[in-house]
Protein backbone atom coordinates (compact mmCIF):
# COMPACT_ATOMS: atom_id res chain seq x y z
CA UNK A 1 0.00 0.00 0.00
CA UNK A 2 1.21 3.50 -0.71
CA UNK A 3 1.45 6.71 1.84
CA UNK A 4 -1.85 7.99 2.27
CA UNK A 5 -2.44 12.22 1.50
CA UNK A 6 -3.30 13.83 4.57
CA UNK A 7 -3.32 17.55 5.36
CA UNK A 8 -0.87 18.88 7.84
CA UNK A 9 -3.31 19.26 10.58
CA UNK A 10 -4.58 15.83 10.27
CA UNK A 11 -0.78 14.21 9.52
CA UNK A 12 0.48 15.83 12.92
CA UNK A 13 -2.49 14.96 14.79
CA UNK A 14 -1.56 11.21 14.05
CA UNK A 15 2.38 12.12 14.37
CA UNK A 16 2.50 14.06 17.78
CA UNK A 17 3.54 11.44 20.23
CA UNK A 18 6.22 10.14 18.57
CA UNK A 19 7.63 13.13 16.22
CA UNK A 20 10.09 13.79 18.92
CA UNK A 21 11.27 10.02 19.06
CA UNK A 22 10.84 9.72 15.00
CA UNK A 23 14.71 10.54 13.47
CA UNK A 24 13.70 12.67 10.29
CA UNK A 25 17.12 13.36 8.02
CA UNK A 26 15.33 16.59 6.52
CA UNK A 27 14.85 17.59 10.60
CA UNK A 28 18.21 16.56 11.25
CA UNK A 29 19.88 19.01 8.00
CA UNK A 30 17.64 21.31 8.84
CA UNK A 31 18.77 21.31 12.65
CA UNK A 32 22.41 21.78 11.41
CA UNK A 33 21.87 24.12 9.41
CA UNK A 34 20.19 26.74 10.69
CA UNK A 35 22.09 26.66 14.28
CA UNK A 36 24.69 28.48 12.70
CA UNK A 37 22.19 31.57 12.13
CA UNK A 38 20.97 31.54 15.14
CA UNK A 39 23.96 31.53 17.11
CA UNK A 40 24.12 34.66 19.54
CA UNK A 41 20.63 35.49 18.66
CA UNK A 42 18.98 36.60 21.98
CA UNK A 43 15.51 38.40 20.31
CA UNK A 44 13.42 40.38 23.33
CA UNK A 45 10.47 39.20 21.42
CA UNK A 46 10.53 35.81 19.62
CA UNK A 47 7.43 34.04 17.64
CA UNK A 48 8.30 30.43 16.81
CA UNK A 49 5.32 29.85 13.93
CA UNK A 50 4.66 26.39 13.11
CA UNK A 51 6.14 25.67 16.48
CA UNK A 52 5.73 21.86 16.75
CA UNK A 53 6.60 20.15 20.33
CA UNK A 54 9.03 23.07 21.02
CA UNK A 55 12.13 22.37 19.63
CA UNK A 56 13.45 25.59 18.80
CA UNK A 57 10.71 27.70 20.77
CA UNK A 58 12.60 27.22 24.47
CA UNK A 59 16.29 27.34 22.51
CA UNK A 60 15.03 31.39 21.24
CA UNK A 61 12.73 31.69 24.45
CA UNK A 62 10.12 32.32 22.11
CA UNK A 63 5.95 32.14 22.08
CA UNK A 64 5.13 29.12 20.05
CA UNK A 65 2.13 28.93 17.22
CA UNK A 66 1.26 26.15 15.87
CA UNK A 67 -2.30 24.54 14.14
CA UNK A 68 -1.94 21.40 15.52
CA UNK A 69 -3.34 21.27 18.78
CA UNK A 70 -1.91 17.28 19.82
CA UNK A 71 1.90 19.00 18.71
CA UNK A 72 1.15 21.79 21.37
CA UNK A 73 0.13 19.15 24.16
CA UNK A 74 3.62 17.88 23.82
CA UNK A 75 5.37 20.36 24.09
CA UNK A 76 3.62 22.16 26.92
CA UNK A 77 4.71 19.17 28.79
CA UNK A 78 8.37 20.67 28.54
CA UNK A 79 9.79 22.67 31.13
CA UNK A 80 8.97 26.62 30.70
CA UNK A 81 6.85 26.13 27.68
CA UNK A 82 3.53 26.24 29.60
CA UNK A 83 2.21 29.66 29.03
CA UNK A 84 4.02 30.26 26.49
CA UNK A 85 1.96 28.44 23.35
CA UNK A 86 -1.37 29.12 21.21
CA UNK A 87 -2.89 27.97 18.60
CA UNK A 88 -2.92 29.74 15.29
CA UNK A 89 -2.89 29.37 11.50
CA UNK A 90 0.56 30.88 9.69
CA UNK A 91 -1.89 33.20 7.95
CA UNK A 92 -3.88 34.58 10.92
CA UNK A 93 -1.37 34.92 13.68
CA UNK A 94 -2.77 35.52 17.20
CA UNK A 95 -0.30 37.83 17.49
CA UNK A 96 -0.16 41.61 17.64
CA UNK A 97 1.33 44.42 15.21
CA UNK A 98 4.98 45.25 15.20
CA UNK A 99 4.92 42.71 18.67
CA UNK A 100 8.22 40.67 17.00
CA UNK A 101 12.11 41.71 16.89
CA UNK A 102 12.18 37.77 15.41
CA UNK A 103 10.09 35.19 13.44
CA UNK A 104 10.86 31.74 13.29
CA UNK A 105 9.34 29.58 10.77
CA UNK A 106 10.71 26.41 10.29
CA UNK A 107 9.80 23.41 8.09
CA UNK A 108 6.27 24.93 8.39
CA UNK A 109 5.56 27.20 5.59
CA UNK A 110 5.31 24.39 2.85
CA UNK A 111 2.31 22.70 4.86
CA UNK A 112 0.46 26.26 4.24
CA UNK A 113 -2.15 26.35 1.64
CA UNK A 114 -1.72 30.01 1.28
CA UNK A 115 2.14 30.59 1.32
CA UNK A 116 2.01 34.50 0.64
CA UNK A 117 -0.03 35.31 2.74
CA UNK A 118 1.36 34.10 5.73
CA UNK A 119 4.47 36.07 4.80
CA UNK A 120 1.73 38.83 4.72
CA UNK A 121 1.12 37.67 8.62
CA UNK A 122 4.93 37.46 9.33
CA UNK A 123 5.72 40.97 8.04
CA UNK A 124 2.79 42.53 10.35
CA UNK A 125 3.97 40.68 14.00
CA UNK A 126 7.44 42.40 13.10
CA UNK A 127 8.85 45.27 14.34
CA UNK A 128 10.46 47.46 11.79
CA UNK A 129 14.09 46.44 11.47
CA UNK A 130 13.07 42.80 12.86
CA UNK A 131 14.45 39.22 11.32
CA UNK A 132 12.22 36.38 9.62
CA UNK A 133 14.11 33.53 9.62
CA UNK A 134 12.31 30.95 6.92
CA UNK A 135 13.42 27.28 6.91
CA UNK A 136 11.77 24.73 3.90
CA UNK A 137 11.34 21.29 2.13
CA UNK A 138 13.47 22.62 -0.73
CA UNK A 139 11.54 22.63 -4.09
CA UNK A 140 14.40 20.94 -5.82
CA UNK A 141 13.51 18.06 -3.61
CA UNK A 142 10.03 18.18 -4.13
CA UNK A 143 10.29 18.84 -7.66
CA UNK A 144 12.47 15.35 -8.22
CA UNK A 145 9.62 13.83 -6.46
CA UNK A 146 10.84 13.80 -2.64
CA UNK A 147 7.94 13.66 -0.28
CA UNK A 148 7.40 14.59 3.45
CA UNK A 149 6.09 11.42 5.21
CA UNK A 150 6.13 9.68 8.43
CA UNK A 151 5.13 6.09 9.75
CA UNK A 152 3.21 5.21 11.92
CA UNK A 153 1.92 2.02 13.06
CA UNK A 154 3.64 0.29 10.13
CA UNK A 155 1.15 2.72 7.73
CA UNK A 156 2.94 5.60 5.71
CA UNK A 157 1.38 9.11 5.81
CA UNK A 158 2.07 11.52 2.86
CA UNK A 159 1.96 15.46 4.30
CA UNK A 160 0.48 18.16 2.06
CA UNK A 161 3.04 20.25 0.71
CA UNK A 162 2.80 23.43 -1.20
CA UNK A 163 5.56 24.81 -3.71
CA UNK A 164 6.50 28.07 -3.82
CA UNK A 165 9.62 30.26 -4.87
CA UNK A 166 12.04 33.22 -3.22
CA UNK A 167 10.77 35.96 -6.01
CA UNK A 168 7.02 34.94 -5.14
CA UNK A 169 7.72 35.30 -1.00
CA UNK A 170 9.55 38.88 -2.33
CA UNK A 171 7.00 40.13 -3.94
CA UNK A 172 4.33 39.13 -1.04
CA UNK A 173 5.48 41.21 1.68
CA UNK A 174 7.34 44.28 3.25
CA UNK A 175 10.40 42.32 3.92
CA UNK A 176 13.89 42.78 2.24
CA UNK A 177 15.68 39.06 1.03
CA UNK A 178 18.80 39.61 3.35
CA UNK A 179 20.64 35.56 3.19
CA UNK A 180 19.56 32.60 1.31
CA UNK A 181 21.12 29.06 1.43
CA UNK A 182 20.67 25.51 0.03
CA UNK A 183 21.42 23.06 2.62
CA UNK A 184 21.46 19.24 1.12
CA UNK A 185 22.22 15.92 3.29
CA UNK A 186 25.77 15.19 4.22
CA UNK A 187 27.88 12.71 6.32
CA UNK A 188 26.34 13.71 9.22
CA UNK A 189 22.78 12.35 8.69
CA UNK A 190 24.23 9.21 7.23
CA UNK A 191 23.37 7.14 10.30
CA UNK A 192 19.60 7.71 9.95
CA UNK A 193 19.30 6.52 6.31
CA UNK A 194 21.18 3.57 7.85
CA UNK A 195 19.15 3.16 10.80
CA UNK A 196 16.54 3.20 8.46
CA UNK A 197 17.16 0.52 6.65
CA UNK A 198 17.91 2.25 3.18
CA UNK A 199 21.40 3.28 2.83
CA UNK A 200 20.75 2.96 -0.69
CA UNK A 201 19.13 6.22 -1.00
CA UNK A 202 22.21 8.33 1.05
CA UNK A 203 24.26 9.18 -2.17
CA UNK A 204 21.66 10.44 -4.53
CA UNK A 205 20.14 11.99 -1.79
CA UNK A 206 23.60 14.00 -0.92
CA UNK A 207 22.68 15.26 -4.84
CA UNK A 208 20.00 17.20 -4.28
CA UNK A 209 19.19 20.40 -2.05
CA UNK A 210 16.79 19.06 0.64
CA UNK A 211 16.40 22.36 2.58
CA UNK A 212 15.90 26.05 2.29
CA UNK A 213 16.91 28.56 4.37
CA UNK A 214 16.29 32.41 3.73
CA UNK A 215 16.92 35.91 6.10
CA UNK A 216 14.74 38.37 5.74
CA UNK A 217 14.10 42.09 7.40
CA UNK A 218 11.30 43.83 8.22
CA UNK A 219 11.67 47.39 6.25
Amino acid sequence: MGAIPVSAREGYTLWADTWDTTPSPIVALEERALRPWIAGLHPRRAVDVGCGTGRWTTRLSAVGVDASPAMLGVAASKPGLRGRLAVGDATALPIASSAADLVLCALTLGHTRNPLAAMREFARILAPGGTLLLTDFHPAAAALGWRRTFRRDEQVYELENHTYTVDQLRAAADLELAECAEATIGEPERALFDAAGRPELFEAACRTPAVLLTRWVRR
